[in-house]
Parts: structure tokens; C-alpha cells; sequence
């Protein structure tokens, strides 16, 4: 599958044309919703706000929001693998994790070495603990007890961070060492195993008598579902009579229906102020996301390839690190002064664009220097076409006299 792609062939060897990029900008689109979510969560939870009950439960969307980045995650990482090895004929594990550490990486330190060096001039308050927990990617299992100054606030929101991580350790090299046809099985029946687990171990509390307290919505082995379904989906849709076909036979009311069978369950978490998570809307978001992706073309289309959408979806991962020091109040401190809204707000936004203008977007850059892509992504990205159609051509070449 070459996705908003088109290849040319040198000696019989697929190389990448500078016609079209391989950015599907609606996908940024649906990066803004996402975090859009959890900023609307947050910004109610940590404010005055917080005194009315009944909108704290109806914009408790920040879950649905990381489900959301779940969904995506999978379903384009994948993707973006299975293109690399239709156009080469192998994915190069080297290159694809040289880049997610360079994408990844730098903006996730940084704001550590920040909160750090705050927490060191008593401004907040950051346990080393809750500190290293963040740096290993193994926040999501930091039993509560260890926490010995504060209560993790700062860094709560790495429990993500850390399933990703968790991910992008365990999918591509599953997909190398059992190939497209058996990886589909593979990711569908690990899925399913963990919706089972995930469904055993609410009830049967098995895992919180060893590690008592965790949040049992962060752990990776009840949650590692929403992103393995994202790649099922993406290998489904590998294959050009099946893509075709959803193209074609996906209509908008389809995709309305989709939305609302996954409205209506949320709803009734609101009813009954609780959170759950199943195996049906693992499934489900990520048909949502490519039925704007390769259905036809609405305004829902139209809206989140727009530009304001596509700005804050760029943002969306720089925007989902500092908006937890923005949100969460330092009782007692000045600094407190700067996490009231709207000041708050406009620090985490300027805080996200500093990040992303000047560490994360020039990381991504040199990641693509060291590894190059299949496909130039994003304009900002990879400005020198040429530069990026000579990277595809000596790939090409280098294949070929490999073999």
C-alpha cells in the first residue's frame, strides 16, 4: 500500500516520487481532536470549575482523547511501515526506531529536565521516583507508595508515553519476523487477549494485589489493544482490492453511524461516573479514522484537513507534554499565577510551540538526516525535494546491489 504516494521504478526497484509527500493531513486533523480532549478535561478538572459535578463528568474526555492517539498511532505506524517494505522490499527496524527516538526523545526529556530543575528550586514538587519513572518509560506500573513528595502530577500523563513505547518496542519487529499475512493474526489475537485479561483483571483484581493502587486504565497490558487494532486495520486495508472497495462502499452515513455507536457507550460512563475501556471500541476508532482517510470526502473531511486543525494537530504531542504543568496547581508557589486560564492556557500553547520550533520539529529533521524515510512527510518537515528524491534513489540503488 503506498498511501497518498506515487512510485516510479529505477532497475525494477520502487522509489518514491516528489509528486505527492505521503502526509495525509487529516490525520493532524484528528491529532487536534485528540488533544483537544484532553485540554478540555484538564482544564476543567484542575479549575474553579471543578465545583460543578455534572460538566466535570460531561467533559471528562481526556481518555477518550489518549484512546484517540492510540488509535492513530497504530493504525499510521503501521501503515508507514508496511509502504516502506512495499516500495524496498523490507522494513529497516535500524531506521524506523532512529527516527521514532528522535521524534519521540528530545521534547520528552526536555520538559523532565525542566520539571526537574523546578522541582529542585522548590517551585513544584517532583519526586525522583516519579521523575526516573518517566525518563525509563515505565510510569504506567510506578506503584503509588513510591511516590514520596507529591502526588506525580507533573508526570502522570508519561503513563501514556510509556505505552507507546511499549508498542513501538513490540509491533515492528513483530511484523518483520512474521510478515504481513501472519502478523494480522498475530495483533488480532493478542488484542483479543488482552480485552480478555483486561476484563478478568477488573473484576478478579489479581494484578493490584501485587502492585496495589496502579491506575488500571494505564497499564500497557490492558490498553495495548487500542493500538494492535489500529494495525489491523492498516493490514486490511494493505491490500488494493480491499482499500478500493472500502473507498468506494463506505458511505458518510456509515461513518456517522460509527461515531454514534461510539458516542453512546461514553455517555454511559457519564451516567455512572465511571470509565471502562472493551475490545469494540479499540475496534471501532480506527474504521472512524480511516473512513475519513480513504472514504469520501465531507465536511468532516474538509474540517480537520483545515488550517487551524492541522496547526494544533502539529503541536498535539508538545501540547500533550506541557499542558500537565500548566494545569496541575502548585499550591502556595508564584508559579501557581501561571497555571490559571486563560494565562494557563496561552503558557501551554507557547510552551508547545517554543518545544516543537525548536526541538522537536529540528530532531525530526536530523532523525530524517540519519534515517531517511520512504516519503517526505510534512512540507515543514523535509523542505529540499531533491535532496529527499536523491535519498530515495541511492536507497534504491543500494538495494539493488545488495541483493
Amino acid at each position: 500500500m503506498i498511501t497518498a504516494l506515487s512510485i516510479f521504478t529505477l532497475n525494477g526497484q520502487a522509489v518514491p516520487s516528489t509528486s505527492k509527500t505521503g502526509y495525509l493531513p487529516t490525520l493532524d486533523g484528528w491529532r487536534a481532536i485528540a488533544i483537544l480532549a484532553v485540554l478540555l478535561d484538564h482544564a476543567v478538572e484542575y479549575s474553579w470549575l471543578s465545583h460543578y459535578p455534572k460538566l466535570v463528568r460531561f467533559t471528562h474526555t481526556g481518555p477518550d482523547g489518549v484512546s484517540l492517539f492510540f488509535a492513530l498511532s497504530g493504525f499510521l505506524i503501521c501503515s508507514r511501515l508496511l509502504e516502506e517494505e512495499c516500495a524496498f522490499g523490507h522494513i529497516s527496524l535500524r531506521g524506523f526506531y532512529i527516527r521514532r527516538a528522535c521524534r519521540i526523545l528530545p521534547p520528552a526529556l526536555f520538559y523532565l529536565i525542566v520539571i526537574g530543575a523546578l522541582s529542585l528550586c522548590g517551585i513544584i514538587i517532583v519526586s525522583p521516583w516519579d521523575w526516573w519513572s518517566s525518563v525509563l518509560f515505565f510510569r504506567n506500573y510506578l506503584p503509588p507508595g513510591w511516590i514520596t513528595r507529591g502526588w506525580g502530577g507533573y508526570t502522570v500523563h508519561y503513563w501514556s508515553l510509556a505505552v507507546e513505547e511499549h508498542f513501538y518496542l513490540l509491533w515492528p519487529a513483530a511484523l518483520v519476523f512474521w510478515g504481513k499475512a501472519r502478523a494480522r493474526w498475530f495483533a488480532l489475537s493478542l488484542a483479543i487477549t488482552v480485552s480478555v485479561w483486561r476484563t478478568w483483571d477488573l473484576h478478579r483484581h489479581w494484578f493490584d494485589r501485587w502492585i496495589p493502587g496502579l491506575l488500571f486504565g494505564c497499564r500497557t497490558d490492558v490498553r495495548l489493544d487500542a493500538l494492535l487494532l489500529g494495525c489491523v486495520k492498516a493490514l486490511i486495508l494493505n491490500d488494493d482490492s480491499v482499500r478500493l472497495a472500502f473507498s468506494r462502499r463506505f458511505k458518510p452515513w456509515m461513518w456517522w453511524l460509527g461515531v454514534g455507536c461510539y458516542l453512546a457507550p461514553q455517555l454511559i460512563y457519564l451516567s455512572r461516573q465511571s470509565r471502562s475501556y472493551s475490545l469494540f471500541e479499540s475496534a471501532l476508532l480506527p474504521l472512524v479514522i480511516a473512513g475519513t482517510v480513504y472514504g469520501p470526502k465531507t465536511f468532516v473531511t474538509m474540517l480537520l484537513e483545515s488550517g487551524g486543525m492541522k496547526w494544533i494537530g502539529r503541536l498535539s504531542y508538545s501540547l500533550y507534554l506541557w499542558q500537565q504543568l500548566f494545569s496541575v496547581p502548585a499550591f502556595g508557589s508564584s508559579f501557581s499565577i501561571l497555571q490559571r486560564p486563560p494565562l494557563g492556557t496561552a503558557m501551554i500553547f507557547l510552551c508547545a510551540w517554543l518545544s516543537y520550533r525548536f526541538i522537536e520539529r529540528p530532531f525530526i529533521r536530523w532523525g530524517h538526516h540519519l534515517a531517511p524515510p520512504l516519503t517526505e512527510g510534512r512540507d515543514d518537515l523535509a523542505p529540499h525535494r531533491r535532496e529527499s528524491l536523491k535519498t530515495g534513489v541511492e536507497l534504491a540503488k543500494a538495494a539493488n546491489s545488495s541483493s
